[in-house]
């Protein structure tokens, strides 16, 4: 481990980076009193394209399965979908609705 005041480090950053990358921790000091510690990022595993493609199938492949094809007695998707967006409708503020005017609040 290294410590490097803060005002040298200034003019240092990108060795002090190299470092880091290279597995040193290196300490950042303001009038000799630790302040930061710069240690490297630990690797993360992003998943493949595929991996994330398979996934998006999978969840709609389920949310097909919960919703399904119109039953009778059941309602389909675009019942469901008109329901929610009636719903959503009920639910907008007519003072913040889009093209509404002021004194549109029901008066």
């Amino acid at each position: 481990m290294q410590a490097v005041p803060i005002h040298q480090a200034k003019s240092q950053l990108s060795e002090l980076i190299r470092a880091v990358e290279g597995g040193e921790e290196v300490v950042l000091t303001r009038h000799g009193k630790r302040v930061i510690r710069l240690i490297r990022e630990p690797e993360s595993v992003q998943p493949s394209i595929e991996a994330r493609r398979q996934a998006i199938v999978a969840e709609l492949a389920a949310l097909r399965a919960k919703v399904g094809a119109a039953r009778p007695g059941q309602p389909g998707f675009r019942e469901l979908w008109a329901e929610h967006k009636h719903a959503l409708d009920d639910r907008v503020d007519p003072w913040t609705a889009p093209g509404a005017k002021a004194g549109d609040a029901g008066h």
